[in-house]
């Protein structure tokens, strides 16, 4: 006997403690490395009483009331699924610390893999029996623990940051309902309002990026990014923390960030500790984002990682099982961030193979995939994704130029070449908002003939809208682009001055755009001699300018010499005759010359509704101009009828939002004339209808 610890027996053995290996002599077992187990051991898992593991990574927290309440609501198993740096984990940490009072565990585990899962459990046995975590290995304290949730109640485990269903798989089998057994409150125990008759569950709250594969396993809380005005509360608070500072431009700094909470704490963070404004901020993202995207938060959400690192894991693995998954964030990087049309991706790769990809990103979190197929994804991992990085295998210079040319490439495969019809400009409305990020995000010094061909005829379609400055900017980098591509001299290039010149009359300045026009004249006639389409089709052009700045017998000249030409080469019929035989009616009007306007109006309404249908703007512009001229001759009845029945073909053809029913709207209607008026009071200059769109 020694230290109390008594053996009895033929050749018995006692031990106090861990021994290596003893023989007691004849027909025995060889006993080596024993440990001597304390009494705990060879218990259950004993009831913690109150035992709380919860991180602090909410002191900055901020609203969601929404999402605080689908917590509160009754669940056994819950996961809030999102982007990374959504602030999944910070809205689990804020509402688990309101439970703390209602469960006798609360328990948080880092479980962005089986063995960080592993550990937990066996970190949460250890913490119920410390006695136990220098005796039994990892593998029996997480079996113990597994045992204790399933057979007690009144328990919430947060498993943050998992990265796939099957990881806690195992565990949900085994615990998500145990908590269904014995609901009964503690001895004198009085529920939180909103709490009552779920105290005592035992619950699981799960934070993923992963948004598929949860179907019969668990409810799913989709977090989306928060308001604008509670991301600028938060960035306030983290900015002001220490004392004040200069919050302008916080607003507009938040907008940038696309409200996304990492990336607004970080921003916040570094402004307090350099002293930054939001608006200088600002400016240093535009100079400097690879930097910036590579600060990490200290102490803050997402345990201090920056930005740029936030998504590096997922998108390893995601390359790991399909490498277009890559190439498609980077793509989908240059267009706007809302309601991408699937179409354009299709263009990459065959189009199972890319529902595949876009799948795979979407159940990642990475992408949001609506109904209908169109794709959204957050800004800031845009611009991560176009911001190269030569340490990030994801965003190699030369993966994201390519990116670029391939997003390029599908916007000019997938833009009508016109936008006058219904269908036309309703494509153009889905794509106008990803050409004109793709040229925001883009630098003119790389821009190449395709560019500029898909800025030509973006800024037709503008100019068409009426929404001419900013036409008249893109006709402006156009030409640049297309003199040092194609030569000052080309055709194309000439066309677009042409784009710049209508603009200049657009917005009244007619002198300017008049000579303008004259020097385009003369170069065509330069280049390609005087009896071609393209110098005939420019001087009608000329006329129209000369007609708005009062010139009557110049423009008509100009028209009816551009008439002949083009009927002479292109035909009676062509669209492009059509044009300026349309226009020189408006010029015969304005020259009260009515009768000869009324047949040229006549006959083009003729010519267009057999070549491009009654349904096209131009048929509508035809007999919108002979309603004007029905009110000029005195036929008030007739005008006034054909007026209405424009206006009801427009919304009925075009739609409301179409841009020739939107200058319907600012068009006044004919009136009957005063009863001394004769014929010859007639409506003012420009007057009829919207103007043709430039040719292309």
């Amino acid at each position: 006997m020694s230290g109390g610890v008594e053996a009895s027996g033929d050749r018995s053995v006692a031990a106090g403690g861990n021994i290596g290996w003893v023989s007691t002599g004849d027909h025995v077992t060889r006993v080596e490395r024993a440990t001597l187990l304390p009494p705990e051991a060879l218990a259950s898992a004993a009831y913690p009483g109150r035992l709380v593991n919860v991180p602090r990574r909410h002191a900055h927290f901020v609203g969601r009331r929404r999402e605080i309440a689908l917590l509160d609501e009754e669940f056994d198993v819950l996961v809030v699924c999102g982007l990374g740096g959504v602030g999944k984990s910070t809205l689990a940490a804020r509402w688990v610390s309101g439970e703390i009072e209602d469960h006798d565990l609360v328990w948080w585990i880092n479980a962005e893999n089986r063995s960080e899962l592993d550990a937990g459990l066996a970190g949460l046995a250890a913490a119920m029996q410390p006695a136990l975590i220098d005796v039994l290995p990892q593998e029996a304290l997480r079996e113990r623990a597994l045992q204790w949730l399933s057979g007690n109640d009144r328990w919430l485990l947060v498993l943050d940051d998992v990265s796939e269903p099957a990881d806690v798989g195992a565990l949900l089998a085994r615990v998500a309902r145990a908590g269904h057994v014995g609901h009964v409150p503690r001895a004198g125990h009085v529920p939180r309002a909103g709490h009552v008759g779920r105290v005592g569950h035992g619950k699981i709250l799960i934070t993923t990026r992963q948004a598929g594969g949860w179907y019969g396993i668990a409810r799913v809380l989709t977090l989306d990014v928060p308001d604008r005005s509670e991301s600028v509360e938060m960035f306030t608070r983290i900015l002001t923390h220490t004392g004040p500072r200069d919050t302008s431009g916080t607003y507009a700094l938040c907008a940038t960030l696309g409200q996304l909470p990492l990336a607004v704490a970080q921003a916040a963070a570094y402004c307090a500790e350099t002293r930054t404004s939001p608006a200088e901020y600002l400016e240093q993202l535009a100079q400097y984002p690879g930097e910036l995207y590579e600060i990490p938060v200290e102490g803050g959400v997402d345990g201090g990682q920056a930005v740029a690192w936030t998504w590096r894991l997922t998108l390893d693995r995601l390359a790991v099982a399909d490498p277009l998954t890559g190439t498609i964030l980077r793509v989908l990087a240059w267009w706007g961030p809302e309601r991408i049309p699937r179409a354009l991706l299709e263009r990459l790769a065959p189009p199972l193979s890319v529902r595949r990809a876009v799948g795979r990103l979407a159940a990642h979190s990475m992408v949001t995939l609506h109904e209908d197929g169109a794709v959204s994804v957050h800004r800031l991992v845009q611009a991560v994704a176009r911001t190269p990085d030569a340490s990030d295998p994801h965003r190699r210079a030369e993966d994201i130029d390519a990116a670029r040319l391939l997003a390029e490439e599908a916007l000019g495969l997938a833009a009508p070449a016109d936008s006058a019809e219904a269908g036309e400009w309703a494509a153009w409305r889905i794509l106008f908002p990803h050409i004109e990020a793709y040229v925001q995000h883009t630098d003119a010094a790389a821009d190449t003939a395709r560019t500029a061909a898909l800025m030509d005829r973006a800024a037709r379609c503008m100019l068409g809208a009426g929404d001419t400055l900013r036409a008249a900017d893109w006709f402006e980098r156009v030409v640049a682009c297309r003199e040092q591509v194609l030569g000052a001299d080309d055709v194309r290039t000439l066309g677009s001055r042409e784009g710049i010149a209508e603009c200049w009359a657009r917005e009244g300045h007619l002198g300017e755009s008049y000579r303008l026009q004259e020097w385009i004249v003369a170069d065509l006639e330069r280049v390609l001699g005087e009896d071609r389409a393209e110098t005939h089709l420019a001087r009608g052009r000329l006329a129209i300018t000369l007609r708005h700045m009062g010139d009557m017998d110049g423009a008509v000249a100009l028209l009816e010499g551009a008439l002949a030409g083009l009927e002479r080469l292109l035909g009676p019929a062509h669209r492009d005759t059509l044009r300026v035989r349309n226009n020189l009616g408006v010029a015969y009007q304005d020259a009260r010359r009515f009768a000869d306007a009324i047949a040229l109006h006549e006959r083009t309404l003729a010519e267009r509704r057999e070549l491009l249908g009654a349904a096209h703007p131009e048929t509508l512009t035809s007999r919108l101009n002979l309603a004007r001229l029905y009110e000029a001759v005195g036929e008030a009845e007739r005008a006034v009828a054909e007026f209405d029945a424009v206006v009801d073909d427009s919304v009925r053809f075009l739609g409301e939002d179409h841009p020739f029913t939107t200058h319907l709207g600012h068009v006044s209607p004919p009136t009957p004339p005063r009863t001394s008026a004769g014929p010859g009071q007639g409506p003012r200059p420009g007057r009829p209808g919207p103007p043709d769109v430039i040719a292309p």
